[in-house]
């Protein structure tokens, strides 16, 4: 496994160039096919845009991204957040995921703001979710 890089940010708008920057310089390290790179650099957008307007809603903090190249076309990349806990891969609120589901569905004039960034994230990359101490942790991988 190649080196972990990380960048720890504000999670504000205005950082997430920098932090998709140095993940789709992980993508080219590992040599990620064009396709696949823009894949993770959606999800990773989709991921970050989610925690800086919730996460943080009434308060400031941070967010930490750290990406990994396990194997050659394959990138991990971890975000941690010290909001309140959250975990994107089971929404608990069954009226949220009918939602979704309808988003899915309804053509782009008529879809919902919001919850097509949860479908995004669990479709489109291998994600996994934990909470450690006061952080939450998702994994999202692309590739082999």
């Amino acid at each position: 496994m190649h080196a972990v890089e990380s960048l720890r940010l504000p999670a504000r708008l205005e950082n997430l160039a920098a932090l998709r920057q140095l993940a789709l310089a992980a993508a080219a390290r590992a040599g990620l096919a064009p396709e696949a790179a823009k894949r993770l650099d959606l999800v990773l957008e989709e991921a970050l845009a989610n925690i800086v307007h919730h996460a943080y809603a009434d308060r400031e903090g941070d967010v930490e991204l750290a990406c990994g190249v396990p194997a050659a076309g394959r990138v991990c990349l971890t975000l941690t957040d010290w909001g309140p806990p959250f975990d994107p891969l089971h929404v608990p609120d069954p009226a949220q995921e009918g939602r979704l589901q309808a988003n899915r569905e309804a053509g782009m004039d008529a879809r919902a703001p919001g919850g097509l960034g949860l479908f995004l994230i669990r479709s489109m990359a291998e994600a996994g979710y934990r909470r450690v101490a006061e952080a939450n942790e998702l994994t999202l991988c692309i590739g082999p």
